[in-house]
């Protein structure tokens, strides 16, 4: 297998991809390859998904160098789009019962590394997440990069339940409240960047999301915008949108995850209405080749009535990490972490300490004055002067 047998050969691979993953109900003249002219056919959207495709390569890239020229399970397009068919249509079925689906042709009382490995580029394709294992190295674990794989009797909707868990924050889950305004203002990446010297590193694995490594002081941010809006679009009209499995059958990850990550880009850490903010993320765009769609705020054509707002639950606990770093920073350098200033705490901490001295240095000299005058005193009894005569 080649890599252009799975690539855009023809430049027309993203309509047919995006029929597959989100069920684009393209034009004819899309279908036939040829130029689209229809201003109401989704094709137009296909700028927009730009860096996806620069993602999309790089992972069958990724596919096709790990056989080396051996024979995959998956050698053409429609090998990866039967693929991921059969993951939108079976979400509640294992990872053996979709391998013996997809690949049939394979021996059925087993499971295969090939055959995890074709789903798993599906997975990726669809859903921006690799579920394979990874090697659980000492570097892997400490940038944060291991993730829980998914295991051979594990229901396809499960594992994406356990890749997103859910939590409550007693701020960050109210949209409505004054203090929720305050604390989204303060996690601007322009004030990460000044005050904790915080390094933003861009990710294509969305569970990787707002994790912040302490120890580098990296913070990953996931960044493709015109993917998340894609899948906006195709869970609009969805009335159960607390069903994973119904979301799964519209190519989507779950409509509030999708909406959280979208918000905590252009409304958290890039406020598109602050000008600083602005600049911060075209250079970021420019520089680290961040999404140029992150720079575009779509409402209407991707949200829903009452979706003004959005309460976190996924991210919820990523964001408080972030807000009680700004609050209670942790010592980076030898000064600081000898001092452990920047913050509320250590400077009372300090100021006790200082007072403390203050007073001791202040005791001792009073002590020494009050030495002195009593020598002098003893010095004047022990040596009277006498009374000159007049």
């Amino acid at each position: 297998m080649t890599l252009k047998a799975l690539d855009d050969a023809d430049g027309k691979l993203l309509p047919r991809l995006a029929q597959t993953l989100w069920s684009w109900d393209v034009c004819v003249d899309c279908v036939t390859g040829r130029t689209c002219i229809s201003q109401e056919c989704p094709s137009n959207r296909i700028f927009q998904l730009q860096r996806y495709m620069q993602y999309y390569r790089a992972v069958i890239a990724t596919y096709v160098e790990g056989y080396s020229g051996k024979k995959t399970l998956i050698e053409t397009c429609e090998d990866l789009f039967v693929a991921i068919s059969i993951l939108k249509s079976n979400p509640d079925a294992t990872l053996a019962e979709l391998c013996r689906l997809a690949f049939p042709t394979t021996d059925p009382t087993s499971v295969s590394s090939e055959q995890i490995d074709g789903l798993s580029l599906g997975v990726r394709v669809l859903f921006m997440i690799d579920p394979s294992a990874l090697h659980h190295s000492s570097h892997i674990l400490e940038m944060g990069s291991f993730r829980a794989h998914w295991r051979s009797d594990v229901p396809f909707s499960k594992f994406i339940q356990d890749a997103f868990p859910t939590g409550h924050h007693h701020v960050l889950s109210y949209a409505n409240s004054e203090l929720f305004v305050n604390v989204k203002s303060e996690l601007k990446a322009i004030h990460l960047r000044r005050r904790l010297g915080i390094t933003i590193r861009a990710t294509s694995d969305i569970r990787n999301h707002l994790y912040f490594n302490r120890r580098h002081n990296i913070l990953e941010v996931y960044h493709y915008t015109g993917f998340l809006k894609e899948q906006l679009r195709a869970t609009k009209d969805l009335d159960d949108c607390s069903s994973l499995s119904l979301s799964i059958k519209r190519g989507a990850l779950p409509r509030q995850l999708v909406l959280e990550v979208l918000d905590s880009l252009q409304g958290v850490l890039f406020p598109l209405a602050d000008p600083k903010s602005k600049r911060l993320l075209q250079s970021l765009v420019s520089n680290s080749s961040f999404d140029p769609d992150i720079l575009k705020f779509e409402h209407s054509s991707i949200r829903r009535l009452g979706e003004e707002n959005i309460s976190y639950t996924y991210f919820a606990d990523r964001l408080s990490d972030l807000y009680n770093e700004l609050q209670n920073p942790r010592p980076r350098g030898w000064l600081e972490q000898e001092m452990e200033r920047k913050s509320g705490a250590r400077y009372m901490m300090m100021a006790t300490l200082v007072g403390v001295v203050f007073a001791v240095l202040l005791g001792m000299a009073s002590l020494a004055v009050s030495s002195y005058q009593t020598w002098i005193a003893y010095q004047a009894w022990q040596h009277p002067i006498a009374p000159q005569d007049q």
